[in-house]
């Protein structure tokens, strides 16, 4: 199992730019498609958005469903402070729970909308 220290990675404490995030999502893909699991470590990040964790983490949900992802990417829920760890959570249910264009369209045709 390969672990990821998010600052290590963007060398910085701030999680915030879609070229950190886009870094960090290439090396879970990259993990996803070998089968290999990775454990994403948040320790010394003081700030990280929303925007950042839909890049790196809301993204892969788009190749891969919750079951996959559950077994192949942990994220280390203790180095993360109860807010980061809210963002995270819904970060991951907005990705689950995101409709295709197709969906919408569907819904708003069809649907009291």
């Amino acid at each position: 199992m390969k672990t990821i220290n998010i600052k290590d990675e963007i060398n910085s404490n701030l999680a915030v730019t879609s070229s950190q995030a886009n870094k960090i999502f290439k090396i879970l893909n990259a993990n996803l498609k070998k089968q290999e699991s990775t454990r994403i470590d948040f320790s010394g990040i003081e700030t990280i958005t929303t925007a950042f964790l839909n890049t790196a983490i809301g993204q892969l949900y788009s190749i891969g469903d919750s079951s996959i992802l559950n077994k192949y990417v942990i994220i280390e829920g203790q180095t993360l402070t109860s807010v980061q760890r809210d963002k995270v959570r819904l970060v991951m249910e907005n990705a689950k729970n995101k409709l295709t264009k197709e969906e919408v369209h569907k819904e708003l045709n069809h649907g009291e909308i």
